[in-house]
């Protein structure tokens, strides 16, 4: 059986067992939790999305994974969050690890540079030109590739100008499970920084402004969820203080 899913999916049933193990319900979001108003965006947005991923093609013997064409690559994920950055602090001499501000500065930037990346990709092939449309399709994908799926905050207003905000958490982070699960709930400050950038790489590319988020609750450090703020680059700090007292 193990052999049989790793192989070129040819046959009808064989391209039903690679889709996506969750069931899809007709007219209802399963990935992404939104206001009213954004559900019928984010439904047209998962139906592309997960055809897109229906595509999925694993090829063992030439070393490859193909998604609609494209080439992917699994990492491990604790690799990438905790590994990773351990060895790079480590390298570069910080005494802080993890929670150094300079490792932080390289992943979340290394993070918002794949999302910008993949953002153009799909913008290009789902033919989407209207920003909240380019915006609807991130979450999505987030979501199929594992990072974690989106609940978008009632009070969020995406705009393509300064006033841009959008609040919203990741239920089930893939930063904060891999932290959790190696270290416990006990890191002195949000570990999901790479969710943050990610996600503000793909909203900056989708409205054409610059746009940067940052956690300010995480289940990491024993919080109830891993709660983020995206505004403006000029304006993320204030709103981040106004929220942090909203929450407090």
């Amino acid at each position: 059986m193990m052999m049989r899913w790793f192989r070129k999916k040819k046959e009808d049933d064989q391209i039903e067992a690679a889709k996506p193990s969750f069931p899809f319900k007709e007219g209802e979001i399963q990935s992404v939790k939104a206001p009213k108003e954004m559900k019928p965006l984010f439904l047209a947005a998962e139906k592309k999305v997960s055809k897109y991923f229906e595509t999925m093609n694993w090829d063992p013997a030439n070393g490859r994974i193909l998604i609609g064409g494209e080439r992917y690559i699994l990492v491990r994920a604790a690799s990438m969050r905790i590994s990773f950055p351990e060895a790079l602090a480590e390298m570069m001499d910080l005494e802080e690890g993890l929670n150094d501000p300079h490792i932080i500065n390289v992943i979340y930037n290394l993070a918002k540079a794949l999302g910008q990346a993949d953002a153009r990709k799909f913008h290009f092939s789902m033919g989407l030109d209207n920003p909240i449309e380019k915006l609807s399709a991130g979450p999505v994908h987030f979501a199929f590739t594992g990072w974690a799926n989106v609940d978008i905050d009632a009070d969020s207003k995406p705009s393509p100008d300064e006033d841009y905000f959008l609040m919203y958490t990741h239920p089930r982070s893939f930063e904060a499970d891999s932290f959790i699960v190696l270290k416990g709930p006990k890191s002195p400050i949000p570990v999901c920084v790479m969710n943050a950038g990610y996600s503000s790489g793909w909203c900056s590319e989708s409205f054409g402004i610059e746009l940067d988020a940052k956690e300010i609750s995480c289940r990491a450090k024993g919080d109830k969820e891993c709660r983020f703020v995206m505004t403006h680059k000029d304006k993320l700090e204030s709103k981040v203080k106004e929220m942090l007292q909203k929450f407090a």
